[in-house]
């Protein structure tokens, strides 16, 4: 979802910066709160003075704490003393600042007095508690207030247009970084499903295994770390039974920067065939009970078997079947979004991968390509086991970007659901 990313080399203080580059670098630097913020979105703030020099940059970093505009304002402190000196300087916030008290304080309460020249957000923030009262709290302070979404002209520079181009990618650039907080927001109640998003290594010609359940490893060490990143960037991720009683995976991030994160895992098992052994595996080893969802089928899986699950804390819960011994992908999506989970991770194979796709529920995919090519004779096509009938009808990306990783090929992009 967030791959691949914006680059931009680092700003040292008092450099003079564009307000393009101002903006992304927030970009940038929000994601430093990947893993750690939801449900809250990802968010940077950069802070430039009159000159539009490069003063500070911040980041909401944890549910909770400090969000960026406030971050960047405690950085700001340490470089121009006190917050008071923000007069005349221009901020630049990946998303509207909010308008509304929770964890912790409003941002644009914090902001308006301290009269800065001008805040450029680039998309509106939809949560009703905000949208667009984050921006009227600031314009109504006197603070030339814009959405870069809807303007013409950098506020700091009025008399020069924006380039159509410039804005479009950066404007894309925070739908993306935001794009599950957005997807909960503008999707709720009844039937509401969490983001999906689906990962796939493979070689050049889509083969993801050999015929033998040959794997490891298909892609490089660079593509496999920004895998571990999507682990971590996603509230959880399923894996199949016989997923894991052939390959024991941990499922866990296995970055050294985020060696104390613990992520969550959803293991789909119909008939509750792994609940008795379930903690002899990995994907139980590494993180405690509660992070563990079971899905089981209504109906299908041993009672006995599922009391016994909750009663060593696992989170085990119910979804209908599109058969027996076969979940419905749809209501199990649903049930999860009910549990609190907004977003899920999904890689695998063709049989973990292809259903999905199959019934249109994903949202974001993401395809590693090696650049070795396996052909069919002995190895297994990630889409073998979905399709479509006729051309037309193909799955098409949106937004699409490419990218080099290491020696392989990323490609990533949206379906419109």
């Amino acid at each position: 979802m967030l791959e691949p990313r914006p680059s931009l080399k680092a700003p040292n203080l008092g450099d003079v910066i564009t307000p393009a580059d101002a903006m992304k670098w927030a970009l940038i630097i929000a994601r430093n709160g990947a893993g750690f913020v939801a449900p809250n979105p990802m968010v940077g703030c950069v802070i430039v003075d009159r000159d539009h020099k490069f003063i500070a940059g911040g980041w909401h970093a944890k549910i909770g704490e400090a969000h960026a505009e406030a971050d960047a304002l405690d950085r700001f402190s340490l470089v121009r003393g006190k917050p008071e000196n923000l007069a005349g300087c221009h901020v630049y916030v990946t998303l509207e600042p909010c308008a509304h008290e929770g964890r912790t304080g409003s941002c644009a309460k914090l902001l308006a007095p301290l009269k800065p020249a001008s805040v450029t957000y680039a998309i509106q923030d939809p949560n009703p508690k905000v949208a667009g009262q984050g921006a009227k709290i600031l314009s109504g302070a006197g603070v030339v207030t814009v959405c870069l979404s809807e303007a013409r002209a950098w506020p700091a520079f009025p008399d020069k247009p924006i380039e159509a181009g410039v804005q479009i990618d950066l404007v894309e650039e925070a739908e993306d970084l935001s794009e599950v907080f957005l997807w909960t927001m503008r999707n709720q109640g009844k039937g509401a499903l969490p983001f999906v998003t689906v990962k796939v290594a493979a070689s050049l010609d889509g083969r993801v295994s050999m015929h033998s359940g040959e794997s490891q490893w298909i892609t490089g060490e660079q593509a496999r770390e920004k895998g571990h990143r999507l682990r971590l960037e996603h509230d959880a991720v399923i894996v199949g039974r016989k997923t894991v009683e052939a390959d024991n995976p941990s499922m866990n991030v296995r970055l050294e920067e985020f060696a104390g994160h613990v992520n969550s895992v959803v293991l789909v098992d119909p008939k509750a065939k792994l609940m008795d052994r379930l903690k002899e595996f990995n994907i139980a080893k590494v993180r405690p009970p509660e992070r563990v969802f079971v899905c089981v089928q209504t109906g299908v899986a041993d009672p006995a078997a599922v009391a016994r699950g909750r009663a060593q804390g696992f989170n085990v819960f119910e979804a209908e079947g599109a058969k027996s011994g076969v979940i419905d992908l749809r209501d199990m999506l649903k049930k999860l979004r009910e549990l609190g989970i907004g977003s899920v991770y999904v890689e695998g194979g063709a049989g973990t991968v292809g259903p999905f796709i199959d019934h249109d529920i994903v949202n974001r995919l993401h395809v590693f390509l090696a650049t070795s090519v396996l052909g069919g004779k002995y190895a297994t096509g990630w889409s073998d086991l979905c399709g479509v009938e006729k051309l037309k009808d193909g799955w098409k990306l949106k937004r699409q970007r490419v990218k080099l990783i290491g020696a392989d090929i990323h490609i990533t992009g949206r379906f419109d659901l």
